[in-house]
This record gives C-alpha cells, structure tokens and sequence, in this order.
C-alpha cells in the first residue's frame, strides 16, 4: 500500500507547485507516485499539461461520480507524464467546473483514496482550500504525512484561524501536521508570524525560476531550482517517509482513454 502525503493551505501558498517538486523527488529512484487535485474550481489537468489534448473522459470527476470505485476505474484515469513516466496525475480537464458533476460524497473521496493507493508507491493529495470541498477533509484524514502550507502573512495566518476548528476530530489528527511557510519572502515577518501559528517546519521560498516553470507549463522542472531552505524542507519529507516500512508492490496504472497495447509499451512498460 502506498504512502500518502496530503498537502493543504490556503489560496495561492505553493501548494500544486511543492506537489509537484515532491513528485520529482520521490520518482527519481523509479518508483511511482500519483498526484490528485481535488479543486474542480481550477481544473489542473491544463495547467500541468498545456501541450496535451487530455479527454473529459480522464477527469477525476467521472471517477468520483461513479457508482463505486476500484483500482481498475482509477488506473483507467490516470494520466501519465510523457517525459516523466513515473508520474501519473488525476484532477479535472479544462472548461470543468463544480456543477459539472453530482455532489461529491466523502465516502466516494475515501474509496478514491484506497484504490490509488494500491497502484503505486506514494500518492500526493493536492487540496482545495476550501474547506467544504470534501475532498480536503478525506484528504487529511486519509494522509500518513500531512503538510499545511500557509504563506506567511495575515491571508495565512487568517486561513488557519478559520479552519483550524473545522479539524478538531482526532481522526484529522491536525497535532502530527507538518506547517511549512510557502511563497516566503525576504520582506515577510516569518518569526512573527510562525509565533502567532506556532512555528513553521520548513520553508518554502519564493524563486523567480519557480515561478517561471509555473507560468509557463513546465511545473515539473521546477526542482532543478529550488534553493537550500526549500530543499531543507523537502527533505524533511523525505527523511519521513524513509522511516515509514516500506509497503507492498505497486501495480499499474494505464492513461485514461489508451488501450495497453505495442505503440504504448514504451511508456507504460515501466509500471508492469
């Protein structure tokens, strides 16, 4: 079963992005990880895939509206980075939005859990900052690592206040979070405001070359650019999952929409 690291915050903190550079990092050795982006108000599909045509038939709206959800629904859903094999990606395609599909069940988000879980060895859980998403809650009661990201200032702080109540079952178990500050930089009052929420863990600093990568398409090039703190940070998560027992072998997961056939192998090879 694989590890699962849920990532939530508040708007604009660099959430989706450190997704990503997490991703990067915890394939380099060839395992798998699968990041699932649970905001149908910002489809992500196109934001991590601009030069890909992605089907509507891919989105992770038709598995979460679905009478019930296995491992072989999931895996059909999945959509697999061309340049980086190891990475597979679900979330909604360009022109969704939330009244696209029925409302979402928690139990459904549960079950969509479970089952990426068995196809690969980490699944990365990129959360709606909105709190009634159901997603997000799921999210975070499903994560063996949980991190918040709040950019450090008044947006972030305030974001915290409000949640935070919302998170008080132990079964969210909010204590173990890990707080990074995300988008940190120079002019921010970090000591202050890591007093006001009780410390931050890590940094995550803002880098104009990060930024880039986000603007222009390429997300997933963005580790090549991370500074020192950022890295510090990352390998915090790193180090964590290296402590965890290793869990049992992943399966495979095809792209949605392509049959397993000789043209594909080269891409999906990798995965059996």
């Amino acid at each position: 079963m694989a590890k699962i690291i849920t990532v939530w915050g508040n708007p604009g903190s660099g959430k989706s992005m450190f997704c990503c550079i997490l991703a990067k990092a915890l394939t380099r050795d060839k395992k798998k990880a699968i990041i699932i982006n649970g905001d149908s108000s910002i489809p992500m599909l196109p934001v991590w895939l601009p030069e890909q045509i992605v089907e509507t038939g891919a989105s992770l709206g038709q598995v979460l509206s679905s009478v019930e959800i296995d491992t072989s629904l999931v895996a059909s859903h999945v959509t697999v980075l061309k340049n980086y094999p190891f990475i597979g990606l679900m979330g909604y395609c360009g022109g969704e939005n939330p009244l696209s599909y029925p409302e979402i069940s928690y139990q459904m988000v549960l079950q969509l859990i479970t089952s990426a879980a068995k196809l690969v060895d980490f699944v990365i859980l990129d959360c709606p900052s909105n709190m009634t998403n159901v997603f997000t809650p799921a999210a975070i009661e499903s994560g063996d690592i949980t991190v918040r990201i709040l950019t450090p200032d008044l947006k972030g702080v305030n974001y915290l206040k409000a949640h935070q109540p919302l998170l008080t079952d132990a079964r969210f178990h909010y204590s173990n979070h890990l707080t990074f500050a995300g988008m940190a930089r120079p002019f921010h009052a970090l000591d202050e405001m890591g007093y006001i929420i009780g410390g931050f863990d890590g940094l995550l600093p803002y880098g104009k070359e990060i930024d880039r990568c986000a603007t222009e398409g390429g997300m997933f090039r963005a580790l090549n650019y991370c500074n020192p703190k950022y890295t510090l940070a990352l390998n915090k998560i790193l180090d964590m999952l290296d402590q965890e027992p290793a869990g049992q072998e992943a399966g495979e997961f095809i792209p949605a929409g392509q049959a397993k056939d000789d043209k594909e192998a080269d891409i999906h090879e990798q995965f059996e």
